[in-house]
């Protein structure tokens, strides 16, 4: 009776989708078949179940309700599993094989609040989950995947008993078996309306606040499917029941900005719940000298091998549709759905930076490898499903990225099996009306305590807007590109491919490459027609500045290009280690040649872990070329060429001033990025990812010559009393935005100019004549042959001095300058702190100069104080620095651990 009424109701479904002028009496028709039908299939069951309930003889009556009786008046849908709901309710079908197998669970944040890391679009960890019934409560449970041995071997029994599962969700059965299929039914709600993802916990964190998940209000929206996928779509309410203020002189507790009441917000999240590919594919194993992205499990099936620990990098499934040829087309190729929220302006910009990528699979055999698709805006399902990569917009006004690409994986192979990358439009929006204004975009809020997005941070937008608000104001400057024009739309866009193209290579399992800028000089970034032919650097996987060279070329003239928008020689080779087709018996072979060509200058790498170590010269941020110090020169040099030109700029009659304060403040953001890389200079070691076969010394100490032009132009650029030369006049432009400051008065203030210059001086000054620093130095001395040329200790110390002290030297009695004695303080309160309270890590060498740096310094402020005409200015602070020191000098020591 069932099939036969799904007969009948499915030539009526197929007349409704393929008929466009349905008649509102048909829709109503055919609704009403489908109901009756539905109503006729429970009965049927009803009345089976009630006849042929199994029970034994003598046994009491179960206290579940039979199976059909749950489901009178629910719909059923049809998927991965059966979905029956009737109102807000849900229950799931569950068969004995459901039952301990795994499924692969994809949690993602549908809509967020716009802050805080709660942002529509973000993908949450994965999970391998399984469905357990322990008597009569089934269980939502994660498995422990980090640790593995074969299946049925007594390994496997003793990973089993060392490490445990994880507990998502727990619901009581809610019926007997079905009567033919013996499954059971269980509430979707109870085991989905949660917090499993964390929120909670990450709005603790961010906002101090004690907001829980409301069970009453959450609930879930809507259920979808395929034969191998469900999708539960569940709101959750996120409440308190009151709002804690903030503790006296202190930021927290605090309150999201962006709703309307802070005691309450909806999130959405959604699960979807798959099938795990029926053939577990092949891993491929990871190796140090190239960046991928590595899932790592603990095998305790051979305990001969040195460590237990095995690393496979993540890639995409990709296998030639005919393995003989030489080019050939996938079997299924990678496919990109480029979301319906990205605006039409800049899909076309998205498209070219995700097929940027198909010549690297070209080179390797494969044709089209790489595919775009758009979401149409009828389309009957979210780019969000899980299994169906995509590019989305996001509109959130609190954030710290300008794009992210994260990518779900089966923990079992590294088969990068979803990903959806994100490209967030206020750093568009900054760039676009740079022209005309500066948004106040905070950075993001810590989300520590929540479920991180899969794979590494990628922050790469971060500073991506800066920079490319800071390019479009000097051309707009110098009128060469005007704000509404063609050629200002082009460079967003480029920009725009420039994003797509590096947060595509992660979801292709690609790591950042720091050490990639380092590939072209000077010279050949500044040429228009070598740019053009061959980019920036040597991957897309860095973090390039906007290419500007100096000086600027003449409006009119042919500029470099801005961005790198085309894969690099690195790029070709990562590609070549993750996919290229190999039989078996000789990937290891040829997955070493591959990676054996590690010291090719095109190909070197360096990623996030090297950078944070902070002690590698080479793998850096925002640089760009084969010399550090001269693009941090060149830096220095635009930066003096706006103020500058910002003496004399005048706006318009019905403009205000916001454009010079803008273009002053990028100025002095992008001279603090140049003074990053300049300290990153002294005393640092490259650190080489080699092998034995390329001859090189892995750990090799930067030249003297380079960390000496470093320091020279640290000393000249930011501790020269006289750089940062801006006219009082100048400073007396600078206004605030008076709109924004009514909307939120501390955000967007008066621009304390001094303030700022002064505390990147205390910033250069505090590292020069930190442990730190002084530890790196003494280590490369270790490291070099006796009488080689080096950067040591006492050279740094001595230079130091006598820049900030330089007018104690000075032949003339020129007194020092209220930035030269404020400076001046910080230096003896720092030296006066290094003779009280040496710390524990201080090393003995440098701890044994500081006390006769003291003393001498203190001679030389003595003498200074002898001389004639000394303003009261200067008397008073002299004789308060050489107090400062003698006090420290006749204290008793209080050594630090």
């Amino acid at each position: 009776m069932t099939s036969l009424l799904l007969r009948i109701s499915l030539p009526l479904a197929f007349l409704l989708a393929s008929c466009t002028t349905t008649t509102t009496k048909v829709n109503q028709a055919v609704n009403e078949a489908q109901a009756a039908a539905n109503v006729a299939t429970t009965a049927a069951i009803v009345a089976q179940s009630a006849a042929s309930a199994p029970r034994a003889p003598g046994a009491p009556p179960s206290p579940l309700p039979l199976f059909a009786s749950v489901l009178q008046g629910t719909q059923r849908s049809i998927g991965l599993f059966s979905v029956y709901q009737r109102d807000e309710r849900f229950w799931l079908e569950l068969g004995p094989d459901d039952f301990g197998k795994p499924f692969f669970l994809s949690p993602k944040m549908a809509s967020g609040i716009g802050e805080g890391g709660l942002l529509g679009g973000r993908m949450l960890a994965p999970r391998l989950v399984e469905f357990r019934r322990i008597h009569n409560v089934v269980q939502l449970v994660a498995r422990n995947t980090d640790f593995v041995a074969p299946p049925g071997t007594p390994e496997a029994r003793a990973v089993a008993a060392a490490y445990a599962p994880s507990l998502l969700g727990s619901t009581p059965v809610a019926s007997q078996p079905h009567p033919n299929r013996h499954s059971v039914l269980v509430d979707a709600g109870a085991l989905f309306i949660n917090d499993m993802g964390g929120v909670a916990q990450a709005l603790a964190h961010t906002y101090r606040q004690n907001y829980g998940v409301d069970m009453r209000n959450s609930a879930i929206l809507k259920v979808r499917g395929t034969p191998e996928l469900l999708v539960l779509e569940v709101m959750n309410h996120y409440a308190t029941a009151g709002i804690a203020p903030p503790a006296p002189g202190m930021s927290l507790p605090s309150t999201p900005r962006n709703l309307v009441d802070p005691r309450s917000m909806f999130i959405q999240i959604n699960y979807s719940l798959a099938r795990l590919p029926a053939q577990t594919m092949a891993p491929r194993l990871a190796d140090p000298r190239i960046g991928h992205f590595v899932e790592a499990v603990d095998n305790f099936g051979d305990d001969l091998a040195p460590t237990a620990r095995q690393r496979f990098i993540a890639r995409w499934r990709l296998e030639k549709q005919d393995p003989l040829a030489d080019l050939s087309e996938p079997v299924k190729p990678i496919t990109y759905w480029i979301d319906r929220s990205v605006p039409l302006k800049y899909r076309e910009a998205i498209r070219a930076g995700i097929l940027a990528w198909n010549p690297a699979f070209e080179r390797i055999g494969f044709k089209d490898a790489i595919r775009v698709q758009q979401q149409p805006d009828d389309a009957d399902f979210d780019t969000l499903d899980f299994g169906r990569a995509s590019v989305r917009w996001s509109t959130n006004n609190s954030t710290g990225f300008a794009a992210i690409g994260p990518r779900h994986v089966d923990p079992r192979s590294g088969e990068i099996l979803d990903a959806d990358i994100r490209i967030e439009s206020q750093s568009v929006r900054a760039t676009r009306a740079s022209a005309t204004r500066r948004l106040g975009i905070p950075m993001a809020e810590t989300t520590a305590h929540m479920q991180a997005e899969s794979g590494q941070d990628c922050d790469i937008g971060a500073e991506a807007g800066e920079q490319l608000a800071y390019a479009l104001d000097l051309l707009t400057a110098q009128g060469d590109i005007a704000p509404d024009s063609p050629e200002a739309e082009q460079f967003v866009r480029d920009y725009i491919t420039s994003l797509t193209v590096h947060e595509v290579g992660h979801t292709l399992g690609l790591r950042h490459n720091f050490r990639a800028s380092r590939l072209f000089t000077q010279a050949q970034l500044a040429d228009p027609a070598f740019t053009r032919a061959q980019g920036l650097g040597g991957s897309v996987m860095d973090y390039l500045p906007v290419n500007l060279p100096f000086p600027l070329p003449l409006p009119g003239q042919p500029r470099p290009a801005a961005f790198q928008t085309a894969l690099g020689p690195y790029d070709y080779w990562a590609i070549a280690y993750a996919y290229r087709p190999l039989a078996p018996a000789m990937e290891a072979a040829t997955l070493a040649q591959i990676a054996g060509r590690s010291a090719e200058p095109a190909l070197a790498y360096g990623t996030d872990d090297d950078f944070a170590l902070g002690a590698d010269p080479e793998t850096l941020q925002r640089d760009l070329g084969d010399d550090p110090v001269a693009y941090a020169r060149q830096r220095f040099a635009i930066a003096h060429s706006v103020f500058q030109r910002l003496e004399t700029l005048q706006p318009a009659p019905d403009q205000d001033w916001g454009r010079v304060r803008r273009l002053l403040r990028e100025s002095l953001n992008d001279t603090g990025t140049a003074t990053g890389i300049l300290l990153r200079q002294l005393g640092g070691v490259r650190m080489l990812r080699d092998y034995a076969n390329t001859g090189r010394d892995p750990v090799q100490p930067a030249p003297a010559a380079e960390q000496r032009a470093a320091l020279d132009l640290l000393l000249h650029e930011v501790l020269d009393a006289h750089s940062f030369a801006i006219s009082p006049g100048l400073q007396r432009h600078l206004v605030p935005d008076y709109l924004a400051r009514t909307e939120n008065p501390t955000s967007a203030g008066d621009l304390p100019l001094a303030r700022e210059i002064f505390g990147l001086r205390l910033l250069v000054l505090n590292s020069l004549m930190g442990d730190a620093l002084a530890g790196k130095l003494l280590d490369n001395d270790s490291r070099l042959a006796p009488g080689a040329d080096a950067l040591r200790l006492p050279e740094l110390v001595r230079r130091v001095e006598a820049e900030v002290w330089a007018d104690l030297t000075s032949s003339g009695t020129a007194p020092p300058t209220a930035e030269q004695r404020e400076l001046q303080q910080a230096y003896t309160e720092r030296l006066a702190a290094l003779v009280l309270r040496p710390a524990g890590a201080t090393r003995a060498e440098a701890r044994s100069m500081v006390r006769g740096q003291a003393t001498a310094l203190l001679a030389r402020i003595h003498t200074a104080l002898q001389r004639r005409g000394n303003s009261p200015e200067t008397r008073q602070h002299l004789a308060d620095n050489a107090l400062t020191l003698r006090n420290a000098l006749d204290a008793k020591l209080v050594r630090a651990g």
